[in-house]
């Protein structure tokens, strides 16, 4: 009788880490085939094995990966099995392991991009020996390539004199900035994939047994020091050497969306103080997370809350 049921919970989790990695295939899958319609869908990749580590344990989740890596090597190549590996394993299978182990939401998310962006540079320090390519040199033809593309797209829309030039010279200033600040936006990418997930594990883990500490996002505040980093990267792009600008400039980003997330976090604590309808407040966070003016109005919120704690109701004084 225990053997039975010991052999169906094997054959439960080992048919939960078929469907899992099943369904973080598709997902990376629709990344890669129809970006960016599906970047969304390749920020939920590493989910279906996070969820699985708490449900049945890591060896689920380790089946969920593998097994996703297998699917994308022979449907796409081992580049692309490589990619879902560098992209999705960290995050599939430590960001759950912190959490699991007492670890807060923020401590996670820096350890698990930290350990991704490990993974990136190892990757890149491999290839680079086994193939003697320039990987930079190769990102920058595809950022290029792709700006092309999309200049080939706006003519064959019927553009064309002082208006088609005048969009090349734009799209040629977007192609040299993302050139510079693409480490950066990789690393963004990878926050967001980080967070993504831990926004899913915190709904999710309680079904699973799993009480995690992830606490209130409401309550998100950067550390104080970090003030000084940022102000040291401001400082450091009125350099004249591109060794030190260029470096500057992709740390000046990753703090801005930073303090972005910390801002807010302030904006989201005031909303919840006061009666406005969900649909009003999604709409609201829409807007600021695709307005650029408004992502900068927001980080600067995030940035001045180290001194105005916009956060701590002001009580009203009688006079």
């Amino acid at each position: 009788m225990n053997n039975k049921q010991q052999d169906g919970s094997a054959l439960v989790r080992l048919t939960a880490a078929i469907i899992g990695a099943a369904g973080s295939f598709s997902l990376f899958a629709a990344y890669m085939v129809i970006p960016p319609a599906g970047l969304f869908s390749g920020l939920l990749a590493p989910f279906p094995a996070s969820f699985l580590r708490f449900r049945y344990g890591r060896a689920s989740a380790a089946i969920v990966v593998l097994g996703a890596a297998a699917l994308m090597t022979a449907v796409f190549g081992i580049q692309a099995g490589a990619l879902y590996l560098a992209q999705c394993g960290a995050v599939a299978l430590i960001l759950p392991e912190l959490l699991s182990r007492g670890f807060g939401a923020a401590r996670s998310m820096v350890w698990t991009t930290a350990a991704n962006l490990l993974v990136y540079c190892l990757a890149v320090l491999v290839i680079t020996v086994i193939t003697g390519h320039n990987l930079h040199q190769m990102a920058a033809k595809e950022i290029n390539d792709s700006i092309a593309q999309a200049i080939g797209i706006y003519e064959k829309a019927g553009i064309t004199g002082d208006e088609l030039a005048q969009l090349k010279q734009s799209m040629g200033l977007v192609a040299s900035v993302i050139i510079k600040i693409y480490p950066a936006l990789m690393t963004v990418m990878l926050m967001a994939m980080a967070g993504v997930n831990l926004a899913l594990i915190r709904r999710f883990a309680a079904r699973c047994g799993y009480e995690t500490v992830i606490g209130d996002f409401n309550k998100f505040r950067n550390p104080d020091q970090l003030i000084w980093l940022l102000i040291a990267a401001g400082f450091a792009l009125l350099a004249g050497n591109p060794l030190v600008t260029i470096p500057a400039l992709n740390v000046l980003v990753i703090l801005t969306v930073v303090y972005f997330l910390q801002g807010m976090a302030v904006i989201s604590s005031i909303l919840a103080r006061q009666a406005i309808g969900v649909v009003l407040r999604v709409g609201l966070y829409m807007m600021l997370l695709f307005q650029p003016y408004l992502m900068v109005l927001v980080a600067a919120i995030g940035v001045f809350d180290l001194w105005g704690d916009f956060r701590t109701p002001r009580k009203q004084e009688n006079l």
